[in-house]
């Protein structure tokens, strides 16, 4: 019976290791309030943990998308992203949570830069939000 146990890992774990999961992009389409449809890669809760230590204020939602927006034009950058904001502002709220993240990539292949937004609430229940360039460094 063992050997049997054994065998079935064995294979199970060769089948996963053959598999390349890289080909199947994840993504939900959802429609903004502009109606401009927008896919959405990913949404966490992410916990306020930094090297073992516990930091309960910083629990957040965070959200990726890919944006239909092109560089150059800001003020319609800013839109589209203001409203991916709305659709995790309220569940934050709802939660007592003071900081929130999105990070908006310009394709569903995550290599190159992207914008990583930091949003924190204010005692008066206004969200501000700080830009950060980043990028995904590819193993391929």
């Amino acid at each position: 019976m063992r050997r049997l146990w054994a065998r079935l890992l064995i294979s199970g774990l060769v089948m996963l290791v053959g598999c390349d999961i890289r080909q199947y992009q994840i993504w939900h389409g959802v429609t903004l309030s502009s109606g401009a449809v927008v896919k959405i890669t990913a949404f966490n809760f992410a916990w306020g943990v930094e090297h073992d230590e516990r930091h309960p204020r910083d629990d957040c939602f965070a959200l990726e998308f890919v944006t239909n927006v092109a560089n150059g034009d800001e003020a319609a950058r800013e839109r589209e992203l203001a409203d991916v904001f709305e659709l995790i502002r309220p569940a934050a709220e709802t939660w007592g949570l003071t900081t929130a993240t999105v990070a908006r990539f310009p394709t569903l292949e995550r290599k190159g830069h992207y914008d990583f937004f930091a949003y924190a609430r204010a005692p008066d229940g206004t969200w501000a939000h700080k830009r950060e360039d980043r990028k995904v460094f590819s193993t391929d």
